[in-house]
């Protein structure tokens, strides 16, 4: 239909689709980085707060939309300033009790009496008390990470920004992760939506928020399949591990060498782990679409058109570089992140920037230091 004109209404015509572009170049980001790692062993450490900022920089303005790169504000400073809150955050308590309590740890090969045993005792009791503490440190610092983040990135000049409280989002996550424990893992793909949701609904850029709809509908397949081969993975661990085991016990090693028996042992006891990683993919694919699919920014829409053969491409061969590199191949890494998001994500809409003005949300003083400790997040 037109409008006499021979043009289509604007109203039926399909919303116009944008990507972000990454023009990032391996060889450039490797150069920064083996820099960052020189100054970083010549400074004890010290300097790779900085360095992760020089490299946030080099991707963030290697990125952009509609012919605009983004732009990371962020300071190395601030990363220091927020490890060293999280250093007396976490390792003061812990040290403070010990101190406090006179835990003193016998010495290797001291004969334990009944002082030393109930030493043990008030040891892994403390270590088992502070293991709920850890995990709500652990989902506060994603939060505070995710919300430094953004509100570090800005784009045509106009910065993003996050509503809520880290300490909130810690205490919801630290309840839905003993609920997952509870039921094996049924509750994650419910639970994941939950966390997701909270994040990107309390998420700003400029003076537009964002709304997610996001909910577990049609997550349970591709979870299920995980879960259950799984858990098929490890019954057949422990079928041949109990055979090997009887082999070894009725022939004394006859059918092998010792080493060849550690290396089917291990081999054994890989199988769940890399079947779980395989098999997790399809849900990550499928949680990566529903995510974009109920993503909604002022007229925008999104779309992710992720499959599980993506994702099996981007995470096996990201895991296998870092570890058989040592993480040498951390650079590479990144550009691939990078480039897998430019490539799959879609913006469905007219992205109308003379109206975005610039966000009223506060931006944290320090960095995510707690995310140091946890190695949350690639950049």
């Amino acid at each position: 239909m037109t409008n006499g004109t021979g043009e289509v209404p604007a109203a039926l015509a399909d919303p116009p689709v944008h990507r972000l572009r990454h023009d990032g170049r391996s060889g450039e980001l490797f150069v920064i980085f083996l820099v960052n790692l020189a100054l970083s062993i010549l400074t004890l450490g010290i300097y790779r707060f900085w360095g992760r900022t020089r490299i946030r920089r080099y991707v963030w303005s290697q990125t952009g939309l509609l012919g605009e790169p983004l732009e990371y504000t962020g300071r190395g400073v601030e990363l220091f300033l927020g490890f060293l809150f999280a250093l007396v955050l976490i390792y003061g308590p812990v040290v403070g009790l010990f101190f406090g309590l006179g835990v003193e740890l016998p010495d290797p090969g001291e004969e334990l009496g009944g002082a030393q045993i109930n030493t043990l005792i008030l040891f892994f009791a403390i270590v088992l008390l502070a293991t709920p503490i850890l995990m709500l440190f652990y989902y506060v610092a994603l939060f505070a990470a995710y919300r430094y983040r953004i509100g570090r990135t800005s784009w045509l000049g106009i910065r993003g920004g996050m509503e809520g409280s880290a300490w909130r989002y810690g205490f919801l996550g630290l309840g839905l992760g003993f609920l997952n424990v509870l039921t094996l893992g049924w509750t994650k793909p419910w639970a994941d939506s939950v966390v997701f949701r909270y994040r990107l609904g309390r998420t700003w850029f400029g003076s537009g928020r964002f709304e997610s709809l996001l909910d577990a509908e049609g997550l349970y397949k591709s979870y299920a399949l995980a879960w259950i081969g799984t858990a098929i993975a490890v019954a057949a661990l422990f079928a041949v591990s109990f055979q090997l085991v009887r082999v070894i016990a009725e022939d004394h090693g006859a059918h092998g060498s010792p080493f060849l028996v550690q290396a089917i042992a291990l081999a054994i006891e890989l199988t769940p782990l890399i079947v779980y990683q395989l098999l997790i993919c399809a849900y990550k694919a499928a949680l990566v679409r529903k995510i974009a699919e109920t993503l909604r920014y002022e007229n925008v829409r999104f779309r992710a058109n992720v499959t599980f053969g993506d994702v099996v491409r981007l995470r096996i061969p990201n895991i296998l570089l870092m570890a058989f590199t040592l993480g040498l191949a951390y650079p590479y890494v990144v550009l691939r992140t990078a480039r897998f998001i430019a490539r799959h994500v879609e913006f469905h809409g007219d992205i109308r920037t003379a109206a975005i003005g610039q966000t009223g949300v506060g931006a944290p003083r320090y960095g995510e230091g707690l995310m140091e400790f946890f190695g949350i997040g690639t950049i």
